[in-house]
């Protein structure tokens, strides 16, 4: 326009011409059009992005741990009788499982947890994990830690539960309200589920996982344990005779011996006599 002004001015045989107004006022709209839905496109951008990235994100968390979108997926493994395995967890966590015991375990463990249940008995080495605490729960008793290796116990046919802690730091709970108890290593702590009655001890904790290996310690233990162990380490039925005290309580290692072999030391021990009536092997007086 300012160049057809300048010519009309100086040249006086300038021919005018018919400005194409509505040709330009099509093209400065569909411009304004264009910037405007680039503007919305951008806008409509700025919002989907971060959402598309945190469903991304909670899409991968989903499938490395599970129960974000979906149910959490449950699995249960079972040892049978006179039979010892193991267990490798996801997060490296590693359970030796003893006979006649049984977890209950997410397929996947949690975003801010990692839980399982356990009945029998099993020794826990736990991989170090801050932002996801490990826990066992059996029974009445709750098991807390970071990362460390101890054995838990529970045992519902004769009414006990134990944690023992071979190295690191465990929190045990669930025994009353609002009350715990803070395990340091070669400590354990009892449950009685008959009398309510906790006990926090001093032991020899390497003794109570000697079955994960080929041996089986017995260190000052009532008889009536030592039964229970060797039912399970030999998948027999053992039975005391009633008129015999169980408290009684010895010392011995298994190398492992064979049965027989085992029965002779404990007759040897406690001056007693093992037989075998039925399918059952029972402790009487000689």
């Amino acid at each position: 326009i300012g160049r057809d002004f300048d010519r009309q001015e100086f040249c006086g045989d300038y021919e005018r011409e018919e400005v194409a107004s509505e040709r330009i006022f099509a093209r400065i709209r569909a411009a304004l059009t264009r910037g405007r839905r680039r503007r919305i496109l951008f806008r409509v951008a700025a919002v989907l992005i971060p959402v598309a990235l945190v469903l991304g994100v909670a899409l991968r968390l989903d499938r490395q741990v599970g129960g974000i979108f979906s149910g959490a997926e449950y699995g249960e493994f079972v040892v049978n009788r006179g039979r010892r395995t193991q267990c490798l967890f996801q997060d490296g966590t590693v359970a030796y499982l003893n006979s006649e015991s049984k977890i209950h375990y997410p397929v996947k463990f949690g975003l801010f947890e990692r839980r399982i249940r356990l009945e029998g008995e099993a020794f826990f080495d736990v991989k170090r994990d801050t932002l996801r605490p490990f826990e066992v729960e059996m029974g009445k008793l709750r098991v807390k830690v970071l990362g460390t290796r101890f054995t838990a116990s529970h045992m519902p046919a004769f009414n006990t539960e134990e944690v023992t802690l071979l190295s690191g730091k465990v929190e045990v709970s669930g025994y009353r309200a609002d009350q715990s108890v803070v395990l340091t290593p070669d400590q354990s702590c009892s449950y009685d589920a008959g009398s309510g009655a906790v006990a926090v001890r001093n032991v020899a904790a390497s003794n109570y996982c000697s079955w994960t290996g080929n041996s089986i310690i017995f260190d000052n233990m009532t008889l009536a344990d030592i039964a229970v162990n060797l039912e399970h380490w030999y998948n027999i039925r053992f039975r005391i005779d009633e008129r015999i005290d169980t408290s009684i309580r010895i010392s011995f290692t298994l190398r492992p011996e064979t049965l027989e072999e085992t029965l002779k030391i404990i007759e040897t021990l406690t001056h007693l006599r093992c037989r075998q009536i039925d399918k059952h092997y029972v402790i009487i007086h000689k």
